[in-house]
């Protein structure tokens, strides 16, 4: 069922979208995509081992890597933009008034910047560090959620944006550090029911859960991205 999603998206479209299947940051690209609804061809792509075609759509050999019209965007919340701005329909994954726009993009920075770096470091972290690197990540993650709208079940309330795709992936995969690592945010958090609330919203909405790969599937992943790291 995970792979079958990938043939049921192929057509004609003249968008391209180079991927993984396992990586959290090309999975943001994906949702985006089927979030709006825009038509693509998906292409399957090793970053283990980059085949020379791919290295000259992106000679820093990551993915995602969007072709549009053989224009060639990287980085993945500059993809998830760029076709909110492309593709101008509604639902808008940006927001729609100026202040929610800068909201949007305020926490999906602090997402990337202050909580996944340490969803790697847990991953990487010796047993002298392993609890302050926790700590730090279940710190992050409270100011995330203290942040989301009080109302509603996602970061901006109804509105599924932005914000939620650009940290769901992550938190998808939170049974990954549970089973690598023992490590669980303790339910006993004030917070913890409005995370469990979004966690859930996010996992259940139609264009998330074409994306989602078994945690039997993505363990082996990041015990080998261990060894490589």
């Amino acid at each position: 069922m995970f792979i079958a999603c990938f043939f049921l998206k192929m057509s004609d479209s003249s968008l391209r979208f180079a991927s993984a299947w396992y990586c959290p940051f090309a999975q943001r690209l994906w949702i985006a995509l089927l979030e709006k609804g825009i038509p693509f061809k998906y292409e399957e792509i090793d970053p283990y081992n980059k085949t020379e075609e791919f290295l000259k759509l992106n000679p820093r050999g990551l993915v995602p890597v969007l072709i549009h019209d053989d224009k060639i965007i990287c980085e993945s919340a500059v993809c998830v933009e760029y076709i909110d701005e492309a593709w101008p329909q509604k639902p808008k994954i940006m927001m729609e008034q100026p202040y929610d726009k800068a909201q949007v993009r305020i926490w999906g920075d602090y997402a990337t910047s202050k909580i996944i770096p340490l969803f790697y470091s847990i991953l990487r972290s010796d047993p002298e560090n392993l609890g302050e690197t926790q700590k730090s990540f279940v710190e992050n993650i409270g100011s995330f959620v203290k942040a989301m709208s009080p109302t509603g079940n996602f970061f901006m309330g109804d509105s599924f944006s932005f914000v939620d795709m650009m940290l769901i992936p992550w938190m998808q995969r939170l049974p990954v550090l549970k089973h690598i690592k023992s490590f669980e945010i303790p339910s006993d958090i004030d917070w913890y029911p409005r995370f469990q609330k979004w966690l859930t919203a996010c996992l259940n909405r139609e264009s998330v859960k074409p994306t989602l790969a078994g945690v039997e599937k993505l363990i082996p992943v990041f015990e080998k991205f261990i060894k490589k790291h």
